[in-house]
């Protein structure tokens, strides 16, 4: 058992437990403090930290070293990070770091393995011939979708892009069977995505669809899909990380995939972004 496993099963006192409490929650400080400084951060005195500090250890100087050994082993066993509540209230923040470069590992890795070349090629066939290319896509995805418009213009490839939902509308009224339809939805039910993804459908408009859910109305409308995962469940989470990282995650594969097969045009194309220069 480590150290920090070890102060999380004994049982302390009330006021040593108070001291150990703050010993977790601020683990990597602690590691910087004297002796001293421990004491006057606690409220409490040397003689209780070296009393608590010899629990499985034989001072405050071996229980720094112990400490800091085992603070960076349990960072190595961070994995499966929960996407709804990815770090706790008493977290430190380079822990909340550490938890969440987990996460952003985890996801990626997640959502590639749901790739198909199959579908990742078909997917880049209908974006290249299409005569326009129409993303649709609300509140965060709706931001991804405006990367992914940046990125395309740099090889000059133009994505229809339009935050508000009766401009969507129109652009889904007006697409023809030359154009397709780049859909972005992780539950894949929002109400005005499926009523565009319906209107593309029925005009004959091909609709590449990103979803986590491939039961969902939207999925059902869609020539290509593409799965993300369907980890995103709770009621109430601290925010959208996951599902808007394997979000911009595909539509940086799918970029990646166009500029690809014009690489050595699209690379030799690409131009600095102009600085400008104050002259006095």
């Amino acid at each position: 058992m480590n150290l920090i496993e070890q102060l999380t099963r004994i049982d302390f006192t009330y006021n040593e437990q108070l001291i150990i409490n703050l010993i977790l929650e601020h683990t990597e400080r602690v590691l910087h403090m004297s002796i001293y400084e421990l004491a006057k951060f606690t409220n409490s005195s040397t003689s209780t930290i070296v009393r608590l500090c010899k629990t499985g250890v034989s001072g405050f100087k071996e229980f720094k070293i112990k400490l800091t050994r085992d603070l960076e082993l349990y960072y190595q066993t961070i994995n499966n990070i929960d996407v709804n509540m990815p770090f706790q209230a008493r977290d430190s923040d380079l822990l909340i770091s550490k938890k969440i470069a987990q996460l952003t590992q985890e996801t990626i890795n997640s959502t590639q393995s749901q790739l198909s070349n199959d579908v990742l090629t078909k997917s880049v066939d209908y974006l290249l011939k299409a005569q326009n290319i129409i993303a649709i896509g609300v509140s965060n995805s709706f931001i991804r979708l405006v990367d992914f418009q940046t990125k395309l213009l740099r090889i000059n490839l133009y994505v229809r892009l339009t935050q508000l939902q009766p401009e969507q509308f129109y652009l889904a009224t007006n697409a023809t069977k030359k154009d397709v339809a780049l859909i972005v939805s992780y539950s894949g039910n929002t109400a005005e995505i499926v009523n565009e993804a319906k209107i593309f459908k029925q005009n004959g408009t091909p609709i590449i669809a990103i979803t986590s859910n491939p039961e969902s109305l939207l999925a059902s409308y869609a020539s290509e899909l593409l799965l993300i995962p369907n980890d995103e469940k709770a009621a109430f989470k601290v925010s959208t990380f996951s599902s808007q990282l394997a979000i911009e995650y595909v539509l940086n594969v799918l970029y990646s995939c166009i500029f690809n097969r014009n690489f050595d045009a699209n690379y030799g194309s690409q131009k600095p972004t102009p600085i400008s220069t104050l002259k006095f």
